[in-house]
C-alpha cells in the first residue's frame, strides 16, 4: 500500500508540473506578439517600429516597439529598447535598410515566422519583404489667445451744420449817414437865450429914463 501511494503521488506531480509547462510557454509567447500574429502561427504583417541595432554584429536590425499600421509619427527618431517584443530582421539588406535608417521608425511589410520558444532572447524572425519611412506630423502647439487690438481714438469727422442763407429781395436797404448830433441844438438854445435877454434889456431901458 505504501509503494503505490508513493507512485500515485508521484504520477499526480508529473501531469501537474508537464499542465503546468504547457500552459505557461504559450501564454508567455501571447504576451509577446500576439497583437499582430498569434506566436504559433506565421503570415504575412504590415508592422510599424523603431530600428535598433541587433547585438554587436554589424548588418543585424531588430524593430523595437512593434505595433501595427500608422498613419504618422510625431518624431522621425525614437529610442526603444530591444526586448522580447522586438522583432529580428531577416535579409534586411536585400530591402534596402542601411544603418544610416538607425534610431527612425519604419513600416515593414513581411513575413512573420511562428515563434513558441521561452527563451526571451530568441526574437521571433521577420522576414522583410519592403519598407518605407513613416511620415512625420508634429503635433501643432495651441496659439495664445492674441490680446484684442487696442482701439485709437479717431477724430470727429461729424460736419457742422451748414447755415443756411435767408432769402432777400436782392437789394440793399440804403445806410444814412450818422448826422444826427445834439450841438448844433444846444447851440441854437443859446442863440435863442441870447437874443430873449437883449430883448428884454431894451424893452426895460426906456422906462427907467
Amino acid at each position: 500500500m505504501t509503494h503505490r501511494h508513493v507512485w500515485r503521488g508521484c504520477a499526480l506531480m508529473a501531469v501537474a508540473l508537464t499542465y503546468s509547462l504547457l500552459t505557461v510557454a504559450p501564454a508567455f509567447a501571447q504576451t509577446r506578439d500576439a497583437a499582430l500574429l498569434p506566436p504559433e502561427q506565421s503570415g504575412w504583417v504590415t508592422v510599424v517600429g523603431c530600428l535598433q541595432p541587433r547585438g554587436t554584429h554589424g548588418g543585424k536590425y531588430a524593430l523595437a516597439s512593434p505595433m501595427g499600421p500608422v498613419a504618422s509619427v510625431p518624431d522621425d527618431t525614437c529610442s526603444a529598447s530591444v526586448d522580447e517584443r522586438a522583432f529580428e530582421l531577416d535579409d534586411p539588406q536585400e530591402s534596402g535598410i542601411t544603418e544610416a535608417l538607425l534610431g527612425h521608425w519604419i513600416e515593414i511589410y513581411g513575413k512573420l515566422e511562428k515563434e513558441t520558444s521561452t527563451d526571451p532572447t530568441n526574437l521571433r524572425e521577420l522576414d522583410v519583404k519592403s519598407f518605407r519611412m513613416v511620415p512625420v506630423v508634429r503635433p501643432i502647439a495651441e496659439a495664445a489667445p492674441a490680446s484684442p487690438p487696442q482701439l485709437e481714438p479717431q477724430p470727429d469727422t461729424t460736419a457742422a451744420p451748414e447755415e443756411i442763407p435767408v432769402a432777400t429781395t436782392g437789394f440793399a436797404e440804403p445806410t444814412l449817414p450818422a448826422t444826427a448830433s445834439p450841438l448844433p441844438f444846444v447851440g441854437l438854445l443859446g442863440l435863442l437865450s441870447l437874443a430873449g435877454a437883449l430883448a428884454l434889456h431894451r424893452y426895460r431901458s426906456p422906462r427907467t429914463r
